[in-house]
């Protein structure tokens, strides 16, 4: 009877390390490169050979279990299996909620359109920046974008194919913007973009790069699913931008809500001004691009 009790445990422990050895390739698959991952896999190359110590040990030591504590060995062995079984079951389940609980952060600060910041997020950050920039004493500017005659592309396309205009605009300002910069849809057709450590004249070459990209680069139609047929091929689209630097000096009440005023005077300067251009909205230092 012991014989029997003794190998199931043996067996049961090895079951265990079976069970591991599955949730082991799943937390493989879920996680990246780096030096945990090494660490994981080396165990999942180690356990296959404790699977099979396990199951040695049955043959060899049959019969050999004549009293109760005889059996220590083997129930060392199922809590071995055990073990490693629970550690690597509670490590899977942390990286998955560990990744359900940063999809949902993601989801909490990003506009679902266009894949940039929401606003509520960019206007935490800014604040942020703000004060960091007031601290270090290091310039900070603002620079906000609005696509030209947006109303009439979507009356003319439909709301389905203003969207993907949107979105192409969204992929163009991550494409032309450093790591440091912070872009985010701020509503509507509009798109507000912080650029720590710049000052004006730095954002206004900015702003007049990303006006020239996206009024010189045609947006793809042709074969979008929600273009109407009638639809041209390629669509020019250009937008007004309006740029803002935010007030070091000592006496300035300069704040997060004022600068962006200060951009949006601008941008409306920019529009009244007749599209497709750059206007600051510091009295200091200004510049006109005409597309």
């Amino acid at each position: 009877m012991l014989n029997w009790v003794a190998n199931g445990a043996i067996v049961l422990g090895a079951a265990g390390l079976v069970y591991a050895q599955w949730n082991l390739a799943r937390l493989l698959r879920e996680l990246p490169e780096s030096r945990v991952r090494t660490g994981w896999l080396l165990m999942f190359l180690l356990i296959p050979v404790f699977i099979l110590g396990y199951l040695g040990f049955i043959p060899l030591n049959w019969g050999l279990y004549h009293s109760v504590p005889d059996l220590l060995v083997p129930i060392i062995f199922l809590l071995g299996g055990c073990f490693v079984c629970t550690v690597v079951r509670l490590t899977y389940s942390s990286v998955e909620s560990i990744r359900r609980i940063t999809r949902l952060e993601h989801e909490s600060i990003t506009d679902p359109l266009t894949g940039l910041f929401n606003r509520r997020h960019m206007d935490r950050r800014l604040d942020e920046e703000v004060a960091r920039s007031r601290r270090y004493g290091q310039p900070l500017s603002v620079v906000m974008l609005d696509i030209d005659a947006f109303k009439g592309i979507n009356d003319r396309l439909g709301h389905l194919a203003g969207d993907y205009i949107l979105q192409s605009i969204a992929l163009r300002l991550q494409q032309n913007l450093r790591r440091v910069d912070l872009a985010a849809r701020f509503g509507g057709e509009e798109f507000v973009i912080i650029t720590p450590h710049t000052d004006l004249d730095s954002a206004l070459q900015l702003a007049e790069k990303l006006r020239g990209e996206i009024a010189q680069t045609p947006i793809g139609l042709k074969g979008h699913e929600h273009v109407p047929p009638c639809a041209p091929d390629e669509l020019y689209v250009t937008v007004s931008v309006g740029v803002a630097s935010l007030d070091l000096e000592p006496d300035s009440r300069d704040d997060a809500d004022f600068l962006i005023q200060r951009a949006d005077d601008a941008l409306y300067r920019a529009k009244a001004g007749g599209r497709n251009r750059c206007e600051a909205g510091n009295d200091r230092s200004s510049l006109t691009a005409v597309g």
